[in-house]
């Protein structure tokens, strides 16, 4: 970066760290969501977790997948993912083995591909087959996770007929409204027991749903809750009628913007990163990163992309109803490359809606198919604003700085005052000019006093800087 650049940018960053607005909220755990605290985090999601991951094999079925490549994706590629996406505070001890024969061919544990009508026995008899297969060398108890991996090209009612799920805890106690997740205790034919969590995944599985079932596992229970939570659309994904699953069919509350909604967004792709309520759940994200905005109040910050880290990761928007609001900053960086669109993404969350009806909905900034245009930025019209009169919350996404983006929460009735200033501030910064330090300067700082027209005049040269 060029020493103009540097000066520039720290001016920016400057103003920028006087003049967030931070107001109280909650650090515990379990503190209340429409409070201004961030709402149950898990406990148990952060450091190294011991999984014991077991590849097994049917007597009918011949696996397609080497065993070294197997490995390398479930124990290198996968725990690569969890680090990242933990900013380094989550990571995996794998103790892989493979391939273990089960006593039954293939047709006794296949299980439905839609979530509605597994059989939880069948589960059962994998989970508890696998286990008796390797009880006299394994001590269940030292480990928190067991990833089992049948050795079986799978589709939708093909193969094992699911691809990946969380059977514990999930599909063991099942997936319906009126299930109440809980963590099963597993037994071998020789009486050793296993509680923790259990993710199945078979041969082809792709990251991205490893990763989702294992964050189901990884999180806990609170509430008679799953903390990490599916975010795609139940009654649509067990909807037989539609035919097979489909991320087209059920994705329909967030798209690819979370791994919890879509695993990935193409097969021959890394998974995309999860948003900032998922990683607010699992507690990767804490409360000195997240600024919290009262509707009617006015409230700037600057947020790092949320697949780097930062100092400021979300903005939080209490309502009346319960429900909040989650501002994030999704950049190309890491995981978020393969995402189809970048800037502010605007998350609506219901922390009582059931599991898989509508926890989390992006507000869709474009309205194309897939959430493709879902962030809202500065430079296009009709994406440069949100409104939500009942409210009074306008949220405008403001300049960007390198990757970072300014954002403003204010009453709607000001927001376009407040784009045009925004607009010609990054016309400055586009510029990239020596000379436009001062005017960039006094822009800015009449745009952080509220004063809109002043800072447009200001960055327009028809006033000068203070």
């Amino acid at each position: 970066m060029k020493r103009d650049q540097m000066t520039i940018a720290g001016t920016v960053l400057a103003l920028a760290t006087l003049i967030l607005i931070s107001l109280p909220g909650g650090t515990a755990a379990k503190s209340a969501e429409g409070e201004g605290g961030l709402g149950p985090q898990s406990v148990q999601a952060i450091g190294v977790k011991k999984v014991l991951m077991v590849a097994v094999r049917f007597s009918d079925v011949t696996p397609t997948v080497p065993l070294d490549v197997l490995r390398q994706k479930v124990v290198e590629r996968f725990n690569a993912y969890v680090a990242e996406q933990s900013y380094g505070l989550a990571s995996i001890q794998a103790d892989f083995r493979g391939y273990v024969l089960l006593p039954d061919p293939i047709a006794h544990y296949k299980i439905s591909p839609y979530n509605f009508q597994v059989d939880r026995s069948r589960i059962r008899k994998l989970i508890e087959n696998t286990m008796t297969a390797i009880e006299k060398e394994t001590d269940f108890a030292a480990y928190d996770h067991l990833l089992i991996i049948p050795a079986v090209q799978t589709t939708p009612g093909k193969g094992y007929g699911m691809i990946c799920y969380c059977a514990n805890p999930g599909m063991l106690s099942g997936v319906t409204k009126r299930y109440v997740p809980r963590y099963e205790t597993l037994r071998s034919a020789g009486g050793k027991e296993f509680k923790g969590g259990v993710f199945v995944a078979t041969e082809n599985a792709h990251i991205g749903m490893l990763a989702h079932d294992y964050f189901h596992a990884l999180a806990g229970i609170d509430g008679g809750k799953r903390l990490v939570p599916c975010l795609y659309d139940y009654e649509r994904q067990s909807d037989s009628s539609a035919g097979l699953p489909s991320f087209e069919h059920h994705t329909t509350y967030m798209g690819p913007w979370d791994i919890m909604s879509q695993h990935f967004v193409k097969r021959s792709e890394p998974p995309p990163g999860i948003s900032s309520f998922t990683k607010i759940r699992l507690g990767w994200i804490q409360a000195g990163q997240v600024r919290i905005a009262k509707p009617g109040e006015t409230l700037f910050a600057v947020l790092s992309p949320l697949s780097r880290g930062g100092e400021c990761l979300a903005v939080k928007i209490p309502l009346g109803s319960g429900k909040y609001y989650l501002i994030e900053n999704r950049q190309p960086i890491g995981y978020d490359r393969v995402l189809p669109d970048s800037g502010i993404l605007i998350l609506e969350v219901d922390p009582e809606a059931a599991e898989g009806y509508g926890t989390v909905e992006v507000k869709d900034a474009g309205g194309v198919s897939g959430f493709a245009q879902a962030p809202y930025i500065l430079e296009v019209d009709k994406r440069s604003l949100f409104k939500d009169w009942w409210n009074n919350i306008a949220v405008i996404p403001l300049w960007k700085q390198n990757e970072d983006i300014a954002v403003l929460v204010t009453h709607p009735d000001r927001s376009e005052g407040a784009i045009r200033a925004a607009r010609a501030i990054q016309a400055l910064l586009n510029r990239n000019a020596a000379s436009d330090q001062a005017v960039l300067r006094g822009a800015i700082e009449a745009f952080k006093g509220g004063d809109f027209e002043k800072g447009l005049a200001i960055a327009t040269g028809q006033s000068k800087a203070p």
